[in-house]
């Protein structure tokens, strides 16, 4: 093997970029009066930690591709073969994505997504906010995803519509869309997550939605997050959205199919096919001939899978093996006595 004589220089280089990315205070409480009373603070804290992340992850990425280094193959925002879960935490144990390793004991999912908290208007403001329910609040709260980032697994939330004027088409204007994107990035790092999914649904569709707003706030949210993992469910808004002649597809990182099982379709809401996921789910449709289907994904460029409703239930782990064999080309085993079988609202509360 032959030896690399910039792998040194190159790993103090990446220690001086990678010290940029500090902050200069932590994250304020966005529960407090204080807080509230600091709002001007607080967004020009958010915007300063974007130029941060951003600065460094340019000379990062510059010092890497002038030794040959590539981007880094275990950085979601560019590793292939992915292999995302969504749970339904309303009903389903966060904690069982943890219990689905390979055969040398790693984690086979390598995003796992809480779904969902909601957006909703905010009836002081009248501006959309994120909400968590109970179920959300207690799978935050009794430290659950801090418990999946622990086993080496990158933890997310999707943000769902719910019945109300918060829509990502309902943006009238790219002001209001970097508002809500500041709201969303305060968020994100508060509670210290990988990445951030956007879901298209359940939203009202007032007389001033618009095929631009989608595509302005998923670019404000990538600007402000840009170390984070963006994916956007190409269902309601999404595929026709566009805005100065960009659409979604060139700012998230990843797209799936809103359908299951579903292979989205290369150039769909402006992604190309090595930014596109195939969507499947135990409980509403799989692949047929999975191994061959997900080899046959892998052959013409696609990023990966996303599997929806990761379930602890009997069934599940003979449903998700040859979907981990043909896009892991690996073995799946279960953690003995590790699988919450409970579906109920309160399996993540207690």
């Amino acid at each position: 093997m032959k030896k690399n004589i910039f792998l040194f220089p190159l790993l103090a280089l990446l220690m001086v970029a990678c010290s940029k990315v500090r902050v200069a205070k932590d994250l304020p409480d966005l529960t407090t009066p204080e807080y509230r009373d600091s709002v001007r603070s607080a967004i020009a804290w958010i915007e300063q930690v974007a130029k941060e992340k951003a600065d460094s992850i340019r000379k990062v990425d510059s010092l890497r591709n002038a030794t040959g280094g590539g981007p880094d193959p275990d950085d979601l925002r560019f590793k292939k073969d992915l292999l995302i879960g969504y749970v339904e935490v309303n009903n389903r144990a966060f904690k069982n994505v943890t219990c689905f390793l390979d055969e040398e004991g790693k984690p086979v999912i390598d995003l796992a997504l809480m779904f969902a908290p909601n957006i909703n208007i905010n009836a002081a403001t009248g501006k959309p906010i994120i909400t968590y329910n109970r179920q959300v609040t207690a799978t935050i709260n009794n430290g659950y995803l801090r418990y999946v980032q622990s086993k080496g697994i990158k933890v997310g939330m999707t943000l769902l519509g719910n019945h109300d004027n918060a829509g990502f088409r309902n943006f009238r204007t790219l002001a209001e869309a970097t508002d809500f994107a500041q709201h969303v990035a305060m968020e994100v790092r508060r509670l210290g997550i990988d990445a951030i999914d956007f879901d298209d649904e359940y939203s009202a569709n007032p007389s001033w939605a618009n095929s631009e707003s989608f595509t302005m706030v998923v670019s404000e949210i990538k600007r402000l997050l840009p170390d984070k993992f963006v994916m956007c469910y190409i269902f309601g808004g999404a595929s026709a959205s566009s805005w100065n002649g960009t659409r979604i597809g060139d700012y998230a990182d990843v797209g799936c199919s809103a359908f299951y099982p579903q292979t989205p379709s290369p150039g769909v809401a402006g992604f190309p096919v090595n930014k596109l996921i195939a969507s499947a789910s135990y409980t509403y449709g799989g692949f047929s001939n999975v191994e061959q289907s997900m080899a046959s994904l892998k052959s013409g460029g696609y990023r990966g899978v996303m599997i929806f409703d990761v379930r602890g239930v009997a069934g599940f782990t003979n449903f998700f093996a040859p979907y981990v064999k043909g896009m892991k080309g690996k073995t799946l085993t279960v953690v003995p006595g590790c699988l919450n079988a409970t579906e109920n609202d309160d399996v993540n509360v207690n």
